[in-house]
């Protein structure tokens, strides 16, 4: 089995409202134990080529293989260590925390403290991560993709700001890797390095831009120390590959657990974000000021629950991911075999764990400040139909994330509390029947009248139908999230945060809708010029 095989490839983006070909009729295969040198100018398409190969991007046509599975499946990078040149770390972690989290996601990962010393950083493990620049961000790049103890190694500028001990011990590294048979292919530009690769690399790879391809194609090869690739067909020199383990649902589970942990772990050393939570559950003393108490104030208090849940699922998961798509640390966790259902249910689960937290304050607080009476089976169905209610637009909150810029979603967030209240009916407008009407299909209308259906408040005895709303809005919204993360995840690669909103959607939609409104308007242009 090779362990990458690309078949009559290519790839075409959306420039606007036209089609810019990337790649076209790219075949190439990479066996084991090969040591791959891609080259090529600025804009060839080298990294196209390697968001292919490691799922990150399908291709328009043709067929790409990793590992013999598809490259969009999680058990196919199962062995592949990944090293992406510009990733920003998460900020308020540690090194070792980082390293662990990502070995947690391999089954048959190398020790913490092994991975370390490859890359001598056992004594920075307890330095913060987002702290590390130039050639200490570079050794823990390098850490991460060797995490997983991989078979196929994908280093993009590996060396980029390593100091020359750095670099010995890199190359040095690099050199136990050949000799145990493991596949490489690596980027880089720098000519202090083409020396080394001419004595490791097996084969050059050259990508051309399709408007400067030779006759032969956009894909030229040129293969070196033959001797080397003799010995990849003997057994002692190959991993064997062929009998992949699945993610089981163990191994799900433990993935779910360490991720979960994560981020409570960067929670917790978030105090703004904290603060700013505690400060909102801080506004139920101030309505005491206002006269509000006993069974007058349960209303009061429940849509301003409504509201802290909204801020916080919206904040945590849309600016969040949104942050971590910017900073292209969603791609390089896009390049493991991290599920992204799993990516998915541990942001959401410690959002509402937060909200859990929340509800707890806001009606403990109620009751002392505000004389609210509510027994615990009435303050149980209360809570979980504020929790289960908010669930839909916990998803929402992902999708925004993935369509947004980090800064748009603090606009969103302010914009956010002015359209939930009215979008719920909770805030009478003058406006006509239609529009009323419109709000009766909002989701937010049907989770208000969830919320009062446990108090008893204003309740309109349809409790089926709203539940059964709230799930039809739960499933397109994570048909959303999902479409939108398989699209957005590893834009960041390009110039997807720097393009305008409108542009941004555009991307989003698939290129044969680009190509009828192509023709629409080519109709209308030809009808406009007769008449």
């Amino acid at each position: 089995m090779n362990i990458i095989e690309l078949k009559h490839v290519s790839k075409v983006v959306p420039e606007g409202f036209q089609q810019k070909p990337i790649l076209q009729d790219i075949n190439l295969i990479v066996q084991r134990g090969e040591f791959i040198w891609l080259r090529g100018e600025n804009g060839a398409g080298k990294t196209t080529l390697l968001n292919l190969i490691l799922g990150l991007l399908k291709p328009s046509s043709g067929e790409v293989e990793l590992m013999g599975l598809s490259p969009q499946s999680a058990n196919s990078k199962i062995h592949v260590g990944v090293a992406f040149q510009d990733v920003q770390f998460p900020t308020n972690v540690k090194v070792k925390e980082l390293v662990e989290i990502l070995r947690s996601y391999y089954p048959n990962p190398l020790s913490t403290e092994e991975i370390l010393n490859k890359v001598n950083l056992k004594d920075e493990e307890n330095d913060w991560a987002i702290k590390f620049n130039g050639g200490h961000k570079q050794r823990l790049n390098f850490a991460l993709a060797i995490a997983g103890n991989p078979e196929l190694l994908v280093l993009d500028e590996p060396t980029k700001g390593l100091d020359e001990p750095g670099r010995e011990k890199f190359w040095q590294e690099i050199k136990l890797c050949r000799q145990r048979g493991i596949t490489i292919i690596m980027v880089t530009h720098y000519k202090s390095d083409w020396d080394i690769l001419h004595t490791l690399a097996t084969r050059h790879v050259t990508v051309h831009k399709i408007t400067e391809s030779p006759p032969e194609g956009q894909l030229t090869e040129e293969l070196i120390n033959l001797e080397d690739n003799a010995l990849l067909g003997q057994p002692e020199n190959t991993i064997k590959t062929e009998n992949l383990p699945e993610t089981s649902s163990q191994n799900i589970q433990r993935i779910f657990q360490q991720q979960f942990w994560f981020e409570i772990l960067q929670l917790l050393r978030t105090p703004v974000f904290l603060i700013a939570t505690l400060a909102l559950v801080g506004f139920v003393p101030l309505l005491k000021l206002q006269g509000l108490k006993g069974e007058a104030a349960t209303e009061t208090v429940v849509y301003l629950s409504a509201i802290i849940l909204f801020t916080i699922v919206i904040d945590r998961l849309g600016k969040r991911i949104a942050v971590e798509r910017a900073e292209k640390w969603l791609k390089l966790l896009r390049a493991t075999p991290l599920p992204p259902s799993v990516y998915m249910a541990a942001k959401i689960a410690t959002s509402l764990l937060i909200c859990t937290v929340s509800l707890l304050l806001i009606f403990g607080l109620g009751s002392w400040q505000l004389e609210m009476r509510m027994d615990l089976t009435q303050g149980l169905a209360l809570i979980s139909s504020l929790i289960l209610g908010i669930i839909p637009f916990a998803i929402l909150g992902l999708a925004l994330g993935y369509l947004l810029n980090p800064k748009s979603a603090d606009s969103i967030l302010s914009l956010s509390l002015i359209v939930i209240p009215v979008a719920c009916g909770s805030i009478p407008l003058p406006v006509p029947q239609i529009v009323q009407d419109l709000i009766a299909f909002s989701p937010f209308y049907h989770f208000r009248q969830l919320i009062l259906s446990a108090v008893n408040l204003n309740y309109d005895n349809h409790l089926i139908l709203h539940l059964l709303w709230l799930l039809w809005a739960c499933g397109t919204f994570g048909l959303l999230a999902a479409w939108l993360g398989l699209i957005s995840a590893i834009a960041p690669f390009s110039s997807f945060n720097r393009i305008s909103t409108r542009d941004r959607v555009h991307r989003c939609i698939p290129s044969r809708y680009f190509s009828a409104l192509i023709k629409m308007r080519s109709r209308k242009a030809t009808i406009g010029a007769i008449s």
